[in-house]
């Protein structure tokens, strides 16, 4: 007597069912994968500092010319560089700090507004100021810092960035990124007179860093 209902049954299992497996692959779908581990960060750092007096300033300036006037100084170092990136508030911030010092450590970072770290350009020039914010700073032996205030002025440079979604890791380089500078690090005291000297003289420090696997900061 019950089995004029039987399809009826049937087709509202099958419904049912159908339903069910819908709702795990959607499910399933909107998890996201596991990262796999990222590889060990490594790095080659390449820093140098070249320092100008204008022949302006000999007068005024005489000790700092012929003390200063084309010296240079260098750093460069392989897997001596902290690093790591931070994004939150709809920006990414990227950060290198050399580390084979214990006392004079330069450092540079990279914040691009209004991005995730998905969307990091692949090649850009470190001058593009509507792209990049490029920082910079150094420590001193004598316990001081100095920092750029804002965004750096920067003279030119290539960055290159690749962003691994599978290990959450950005690898690339930074080629011949040329800034102000405003110090000499071995004779920097603070606080330095002659730093507007320098600065305006054409002082610059060039930096090339290549890395891989730089990992989120949690």
């Amino acid at each position: 007597m019950n089995s004029p209902l039987l399809p009826h049954k049937l087709k509202s299992l099958l419904g049912c069912l159908a339903l069910c497996l819908a709702l795990v692959s959607c499910h399933t779908d909107q998890e996201e994968e596991p990262l796999m581990p990222a590889g060990p960060l490594e790095t080659q750092f390449s820093l140098v500092d070249s320092i100008k007096v204008d022949p302006s300033f000999q007068n005024s300036y005489a000790d700092a010319f012929a003390t200063l006037n084309g010296k240079t100084y260098k750093v460069e170092s392989q897997n001596k560089v902290e690093a790591y990136f931070v994004e939150g508030n709809n920006q990414v911030l990227l950060f290198f700090r050399e580390t084979s010092s214990q006392v004079n450590r330069p450092w540079v970072s990279f914040t691009f507004k209004d991005r995730t770290v998905g969307q990091l350009p692949a090649t850009f020039s470190a001058k593009d100021a509507s792209l990049v914010c490029v920082e910079d700073g150094q420590s001193f032996a004598d316990g001081s810092a100095a920092q750029s205030p804002g965004c750096s002025r920067v003279l030119g440079g290539t960055v290159t960035l690749q962003y691994d979604k599978a290990t959450d890791a950005v690898s690339g380089s930074i080629a011949n990124l040329k800034l102000s500078l405003e110090y000499f690090v071995p004779e920097y005291s603070f606080p330095n007179r002659e730093g507007n000297v320098l600065r305006t003289s054409g002082s610059s420090r060039n930096l090339s860093i290549s890395f891989m696997n730089v990992t989120r900061r949690k």
